[in-house]
């Protein structure tokens, strides 16, 4: 498969600042929470709009859409999964898994049943989370929070849980291992219950971030840096990865001219084959024109 051009990525949406993650709504207008704790809603011409202010000096990291349309997101502030209603209201979905706190929430992802699929980055305090880079430890998680808000763990003993993405077939959950450079899946057995974390697929050149599936059950992840010095250096690249787990370049910027530490995607547009990119350092999305068909999430179908 031929790589994507940067030429052919188009900067979308300039306002939008540092934004951790990026959804796409049914009518085409593409969400993202920034660091300065604004939800912003860009319509499908471009224009940005600010849909809301979100209290208590939030930090908004992985982001979803219910069905009801609110804006769904891991608060790092406040160590719970919100939602923010198309109004501007806000309220707690769930701040703990049985006895878990959300202690690092980082990404959500809805299954076909409404449950919400959330992984925990590490349960070490704060301040020594960016050790786990240079010394990864199994100190992430993934919990299920079910329609109704109770809690239950998926899976303990993963390496900085990031983004996650279910299966199109939802007969499993995946997760980004950031501190080890791959991608683990987790079957979701027909009783409830859950299997052991597999490798899926490793050896990523950089740091994965967010991620999407098509309709094929390829994955599009984000890696945007390298740990260096103790901070990342921006890498700026996007992999596709196959069903058998072989990854190949996308798209690359290490210039950073398009790109600008690229944390999330997700597909959307009229027929689902743009793909949307959120910059963690810059003032805008990105949208990229690609041969593939996303798989619409819970919220676009």
């Amino acid at each position: 498969m031929a790589r994507i051009a940067t030429a052919s990525v188009e900067t979308f949406g300039t306002g939008v600042l540092r934004a951790e993650g990026v959804v796409v709504d049914r009518e085409g207008n593409v969400w993202g929470g920034g660091r300065n704790a604004k939800v912003y809603k860009v319509s499908p011409d471009g224009v940005v709009h600010e849909v809301a202010e979100l209290p208590d000096r939030a930090i908004p990291n992985g982001v979803t859409l219910d069905r009801a349309g609110n804006f769904v997101y891991c608060d790092l502030r406040h160590k719970a999964v919100m939602r923010c209603s198309p109004s501007g209201q806000v309220s707690m979905i769930a701040d703990r898994a049985g006895d878990l706190p959300l202690s690092i929430p980082n990404f959500c992802s809805y299954d076909a049943e409404g449950n919400l699929y959330v992984s925990i980055s590490s349960t070490q305090p704060g301040n020594k989370v960016f050790e786990e880079f240079n010394n990864p430890a199994p100190n992430g998680a993934v919990v299920r929070i079910r329609p109704d808000g109770r809690g239950e763990v998926v899976s303990m003993g993963i390496y900085f849980a990031n983004g996650t993405a279910i299966d199109p077939n939802e007969d499993a959950v995946y997760v980004l291992e950031s501190s080890r450079n791959d991608c683990v899946r987790i079957q979701i057995k027909k009783d409830g219950t859950f299997g052991k974390p597999e490798v899926y697929s490793s050896g990523f050149p950089a740091i994965p971030d967010g991620m999407a599936f098509d309709v094929e059950r390829n994955l599009y992840i984000t890696l945007p840096g390298v740990p260096k010095d103790g901070k990342l250096a921006p890498r700026n690249q996007i992999i596709r990865v196959d069903t058998t787990g072989k990854w190949e370049m996308l798209i690359e910027d290490l210039e950073g001219t398009k790109l600008a530490f690229p944390t999330n995607c997700a597909f959307g547009g009229p027929d689902m084959r743009d793909l949307f990119i959120a910059n963690l350092e810059g003032d805008h999305f990105n949208r990229v024109r690609t041969p593939f068909r996303g798989h619409p999430l819970y919220h676009q179908r």
